[in-house]
């Protein structure tokens, strides 16, 4: 979707909401209509966005459930599922997580080869000093 078209769909919304706004004054009730137009447009939006080749899939899904939702009135279900998701992945965390002294510690066997490791170099400084002194 270019840039444009998305103005013209923008435009387009507000055209019809300030109509409907200004049918209510006159005492038309379009209240019923907008309740449907707004989250159709959200829903069409999202719709443009999955079958296009420049936008997101999965924000075009999410935007087009997101409209569905607003439309059938259960946008409530979005907000309680996410919420329900991000306190088992958090709670998940909880039992999951390990504590990071056991994991930085080295085993017994890397300590030992370390100290032999230390131990060498140390013993191959002090034998190259000693030469160095040997030689006139």
């Amino acid at each position: 979707m270019s840039e444009r078209s998305g103005k013209v769909l923008l435009g387009l919304a507000l055209l019809l909401t300030g109509g409907f706004v200004l049918m209510d004054l006159i005492g038309i009730d379009a209240g019923d209509f907008l309740g449907v137009l707004i989250p159709g447009l959200i829903m069409l939006y999202g719709a443009r966005k999955v079958m296009g080749s420049s936008g997101s899939r999965f924000w075009g899904i999410l935007v087009f459930l997101f409209g569905l939702l607003m439309l059938i009135g259960k946008l409530h279900l979005l907000f309680n599922i996410a919420l329900a998701i991000g306190v088992i992945y958090l709670g998940y965390r909880f039992i999951r997580r390990k504590d990071k002294t056991d994991d930085s510690m080295p085993a017994a066997w890397e300590r030992q080869w370390a100290r032999q490791v230390l131990k060498e170099d140390a013993l191959d400084s002090w034998e190259h000093r000693v030469t160095r002194k040997q030689q006139p």
